[in-house]
């Protein structure tokens, strides 16, 4: 999870989001541990890389590093970047924010085709 600890993860509320599935989805999100980016640890595979950057698959790499997504984050992402630097930030991605604004992230990871995949 790199850069994040317990302390510095705020307290998160559901409550833009109602339905159960995308309730679990968004907590593993979080903390980082998807199907997608720990299966390999189930599995005994190797660990997934991005087939474009070469770089270990993360939930942080795949919503605001990954060039791939670059145009689908700008269309769904953009309300969540910082006010300053207008860099995105994990935190604000999948913070209260953001969640309130049609869901979002969701939607970006519904366009990205990686929501099945999660």
């Amino acid at each position: 999870m790199g850069d994040i600890t317990i302390s510095s993860i705020p307290h998160w509320t559901y409550t833009h989001v109602r339905d159960r599935r995308l309730q679990i989805l968004l907590a593993r999100l979080r903390i980082d541990y998807t199907y997608l980016t720990q299966r390999y640890l189930l599995t005994r595979d190797p660990q997934p890389y991005c087939d474009d950057c070469l770089v270990p698959l993360t939930v942080r790499h795949l919503l605001i590093e990954c060039p791939t997504f670059i145009e689908l984050r700008h269309r769904y992402l953009y309300r969540c970047r910082g006010r300053d630097s207008g860099v995105y930030y994990i935190l604000m991605v999948l913070g209260p924010e953001c969640l309130a604004q049609n869901h979002d992230v969701f939607r970006f990871l519904g366009d990205a085709r990686l929501l099945p995949k999660l």
